[in-house]
């Protein structure tokens, strides 16, 4: 599924190529969007507010679309995809728009976008809206007993991180990702890691959260279940979407990252050390040293 790096990039490159322009021809082949004609209409604007994407019409109305596991947007050539597959075809006048797979499409009153991303956390990417750390802590340690990783999945908690991350923080910090979150202190030094991370993912367009080979997306666990862990080589351990609690594929070190039955910290230090050679250190998010 995307994460919010992905969607904050796909909006700028909507408001880069088709921001207010009108839009010449509306095609719709989705049951949601059964009587909707955005033609006529200019584009105003393309937000991303955590993995919701909102594009904005002179006409005060907002399609709103969540891509899913597999939904994207063409944006400037014609799709090439299956027709069936092209759920929502704009024309503007410098290209097209096409929204493909779509998990989640609709039409609302702009007024009206609240009741659509009005319940979740904080944006990660918000450039109006800086991040409170401490509240984002508190978000996500509502819920006691709640594993770390499905916390920071919880978009309610904060909006932006997907399982990348869930998988990626709880490593840099040295913890279980089935740890009761409860259990864990200095959770706003792992929000703003991950918010430091996810910005230069963000600005650079490519997800690398080791800060190595940074021309690639490399990553410590994810993906590596079964295979040596790269600090300490034992054999990184991993569920799939049936066996995690959250759903979501996993992956973690057990020697690395211990569940603990006692209050444990995030390791900043470990992080700093793992990301010496990152560029999301420059983020003033990022923890800093003792």
């Amino acid at each position: 599924m995307p994460e919010g790096d992905t969607i904050h990039r796909l909006a700028g490159r909507i408001v880069q190529r088709l921001a207010g322009q009108r839009c010449r021809a509306c095609t719709t082949r989705d049951p949601r969007l059964v009587g909707v004609d955005l033609a006529g209409t200019t584009l105003l604007d393309a937000v991303a507010v955590g993995k919701h994407l909102l594009l904005r019409f002179d006409d005060g109305r907002t399609l709103h679309a969540h891509l899913g596991m597999d939904g994207s947007f063409t944006v400037g050539p014609r799709s090439r995809l299956a027709e069936w597959r092209r759920r929502l075809e704009l024309r503007f006048d410098d290209g097209w728009l096409t929204g493909e797979d779509l998990a989640d499409v609709g039409v609302v009153a702009t007024a009206d976008e609240p009741s659509l991303v009005g319940h979740l956390g904080p944006d990660l990417l918000d450039d109006d809206r800086p991040l409170d750390l401490g509240d984002a802590a508190a978000r996500l340690g509502r819920l006691p007993d709640r594993p770390l990783a499905a916390a920071l999945l919880d978009q309610r908690n904060v909006a932006g991180f997907g399982n990348v991350f869930a998988v990626e923080l709880p490593f840099l910090a040295g913890l279980s990702p089935f740890q009761p979150v409860g259990l864990v202190d200095d959770l706003a030094a792992l929000v703003g890691t991950g918010q430091a991370l996810i910005r230069d993912s963000a600005d650079r367009g490519l997800r690398n959260t080791t800060g190595r080979r940074l021309h690639v997306a490399e990553h410590w666990v994810y993906g590596r279940a079964g295979r040596p862990c790269p600090l300490c080589a034992t054999t990184v351990e991993g569920r799939d979407e049936r066996s995690s609690p959250w759903r979501r594929i996993t992956a973690w070190c057990p020697t690395c990252q211990p569940l603990g039955d006692t209050r444990m910290t995030v390791d900043v230090v470990r992080i700093r050390r793992l990301l010496a050679l990152h560029p999301a250190r420059r983020h003033p998010a990022f923890p800093a040293g003792s």
